[in-house]
């Protein structure tokens, strides 16, 4: 028995680590894109907003932002699934694995999406643009019906609830 006890609790250990280290990572990514947007900000100033193919590097800087995002969600996720619950907004609160890679697949979607219009800002070649673009929809379409899949096998449908009593005494007739 105290050799599953230790287990557990080595597994528990383990996944402190990997949240610390996912947590390290999403903050490193925030500085990152903070740092790329000051340095887009200042390019902009001193050159006059002259900066060649500007909303490309708009793209590029919300798109480190989502990164950044993404591992955040999925550190603070992984905390509340695995260790304790968190005191987060509604929208930032993990109540099972499904709704983290719900969330997860959401983001790395738009992600997807705003490389995509990044990709299209940059005149990117009509074959490239149009392969990306059903890659996308592939994504999309199996990222749906998965999420509908696990939604009909997560949530039983309601049983109509039937009295004990005959109908002539409940009411019904």
């Amino acid at each position: 028995m105290n050799f599953v006890k230790s287990l557990l609790f080595l597994n528990r250990a383990l996944i402190l680590l990997s949240i610390f280290f996912i947590l390290i990572t999403a903050f490193s990514a925030f500085v990152y894109a903070s740092v790329k947007t000051a340095e887009l900000l200042w390019e902009l100033l001193t050159h006059r907003w002259l900066l060649e193919k500007v909303e490309f590097h708009f793209v590029e800087v919300i798109e480190r932002f989502l990164t950044a995002i993404a591992l955040l969600i999925l550190g603070m996720g992984l905390y509340e699934l695995f260790i304790q619950p968190l005191n987060l907004p509604q929208p930032l609160k993990v109540n099972s694995f499904h709704e983290l890679k719900s969330n997860l697949g959401n983001i790395i979607l738009l992600n997807m999406v705003v490389i995509f219009f990044g990709n299209l800002a940059e005149d990117g070649q009509a074959k490239d643009l149009l392969l990306q673009a059903i890659a996308i929809g592939i994504i999309s379409g199996i990222l749906i019906l998965f999420a509908q899949n696990q939604d009909h096998h997560a949530s039983p449908k309601p049983s109509t609830p039937t009295s004990p009593l005959p109908d002539s005494v409940s009411g019904k007739e």
